[in-house]
């Protein structure tokens, strides 16, 4: 099975640390996600590696699971590639990070095959690079359901700050490429831990963006990130009476409140209302067998 449509919440857990595979089914996240990458010292990357895809090839009950290998311009990449394919391994997406063309999704999706036919891609946008070329790596391979904004890299690349505005351009363009290609947009990680309220604000800004989600790397932030992504009452009560004023499927222009109501808003209202039903289907802890399969 492929990735869930739209998951609000990504928890990371070093691939290096078995004890804590789990948690992302214990504290409610949408998909968890074994790192391969940055939070792997060079030298464990092989035991982590070895780790992680014992885990994605057991049949213990879980819920969806994702894996960010490394970048396929290093060793360490190629050989998590390798490994995949000769796993049994069941998983829903495989992140690629520090994408910065078509061709590097081309490739990971070539080397895929047939082994993984329904297994989801997303690629993590973090360089500069990256980011001028996203309009054509979102648009590079069917397989790929996602962009993944990281903003770590990229103020570290440019020599700025994570705040806010430093990021807003970046965080921007990938958010239009998502939606012109029909992907999920996927916000990077707040790293303040101890700081829920910035959280809060951080990722409701994100979602005004387009934005569906957001990595999270504590299991305390996963109930802020859900709840900042939910409409308000507010705009739920609205969507419905703009629904049932103007949902006809007629078309044409309504008056909602006192506002005008064309086809664009209806399509808004419908997508506010699918929302609510996606997070309400969201909601139980995920205790179904391992989605996605390899070959057995």
């Amino acid at each position: 099975m492929t990735m869930p449509l739209q998951c609000r919440s990504f928890l990371v857990t070093p691939a290096i640390d078995p004890s804590r595979f789990d948690k992302a089914v214990e504290v409610g996240a949408d998909m968890g996600l074994l790192d391969l990458e940055d939070g792997v010292p060079h030298a464990l990357k092989s035991e982590a590696r070895r780790l992680a895809l014992s885990y994605l090839s057991s049949s213990r009950p879980r819920g969806p699971l994702s894996l960010r290998i490394n970048s396929l311009r290093t060793e360490a990449g190629l050989r998590d590639v390798l490994a995949l394919l000769d796993s049994n391994a069941r998983l829903d997406a495989l992140l690629l990070p520090k994408v910065e063309s078509p061709a590097e999704i081309q490739q990971l999706d070539a080397l895929l095959g047939d082994r993984f036919p329904e297994l989801s891609l997303l690629a993590i946008i973090e360089t500069a690079r990256g980011v001028e070329a996203v309009d054509a790596i979102a648009l590079s391979a069917p397989r790929l359901r996602g962009l993944i904004f990281g903003a770590a890299d990229l103020s570290a690349q440019m020599g700025v700050s994570l705040s806010w505005e430093p990021m807003l351009y970046a965080r921007s363009r990938i958010a239009m490429a998502a939606a012109i290609a029909g992907l999920n947009a996927i916000d990077s990680p707040y790293f303040g831990m101890g700081d829920l309220s910035g959280l809060e604000e951080e990722t409701r800004k994100v979602g005004a963006l387009g934005y569906t989600g957001k990595i999270v790397i504590h299991p305390d932030q996963v109930g802020v990130v859900h709840a900042a992504l939910r409409p308000t009452p507010q705009m739920v009560a609205h969507a419905r009476r703009v629904l049932a004023q103007a949902g006809d499927g007629k078309g044409g222009i309504h008056v909602v409140g006192g506002s005008m109501i064309g086809p664009p808003l209806v399509t808004v209202a419908r997508r506010v209302l699918a929302s609510v039903q996606h997070d309400e289907a969201m909601a139980p802890v995920h205790l179904r067998a391992g989605s996605g399969s390899g070959d057995s």
